[in-house]
């Protein structure tokens, strides 16, 4: 995954997790069998990265249209 906008947090807590829409194994130990649990659902993080995503693209829109 492309980190759109986003700055990678070495030791990120559960509000930069959230914010950043990180996947479910960052800032998680492994339960019993290996998975983990998320902090934020599917959905959520989903709609943070599409977000983060439409920033990146109107950025460098902008920085395209600066250098004409």
């Amino acid at each position: 995954m492309r980190p759109y906008g986003v700055k990678v947090i070495e030791h990120p807590d559960v509000a930069d997790i959230q914010s950043m829409g990180a996947k479910s194994s960052v800032g998680r130990i492994p339960a019993k069998g290996g998975d983990y649990k998320s902090y934020s659902r599917k959905g959520r993080k989903a709609r943070t990265r599409r977000s983060w995503k439409r920033k990146a693209r109107i950025e460098g829109r902008e920085r395209c249209r600066d250098m004409d």
